[in-house]
């Protein structure tokens, strides 16, 4: 029987003070918990194949996974953690409006998720695809799938 997965979870703390008026502050962050950011990309069927053969790979086409927004995910979540720890009393104040704090997580995700689309390099192209290609980069030919890398933020 395996162990008990380990999380690590880090905490965003609200500072008060004397004056701060708590029915205010639970009204915000309430405001808050009731959306969310989604970070991903929007297109029509045929892009939506094309994005899930490269997320997930694909076997009938032997074309390996090379997970763009699995990992863009992973590689932003120090970057929004960061943002959130550092700009939460100011939405619970109400000295920042919710919507701008979730557009800023949005923004954040979406720039790290294109890095990550830009610098995979793993698994190689095959060899056939690789002479008929230009350039040693991966999915560069997939543009349009680049440019469909976006962020929603939606009621939960």
């Amino acid at each position: 029987m395996a162990g008990a997965r380990r999380t690590r979870t880090r905490r965003a703390n609200v500072e008060l003070d004397e004056t701060s008026f708590l029915p205010a502050i639970i009204a915000n962050l309430n405001k808050l918990a009731k959306k969310e950011v989604h970070i991903g990309m929007q297109g029509n069927a045929d892009l939506a194949m094309i994005a899930g053969v490269h997320e997930y790979g694909s076997a009938k086409m032997k074309i390996p996974a090379r997970s763009f927004i699995g990992t863009g995910k992973k590689k932003s979540a120090a970057g929004i953690s960061k943002w959130v720890r550092t700009n939460i009393t100011p939405v619970a104040m109400g000295n920042m409006d919710v919507m701008a704090f979730l557009e800023q997580i949005g923004v954040i995700g979406e720039t790290k998720t294109l890095a990550n689309f830009n610098r995979i390099k793993q698994p190689p192209l095959s060899p056939l695809y690789a002479r008929r290609k230009k350039g040693k980069k991966i999915l560069i030919a997939e543009a349009e799938l680049r440019d469909s890398i976006t962020h929603v933020i939606v009621d939960k």
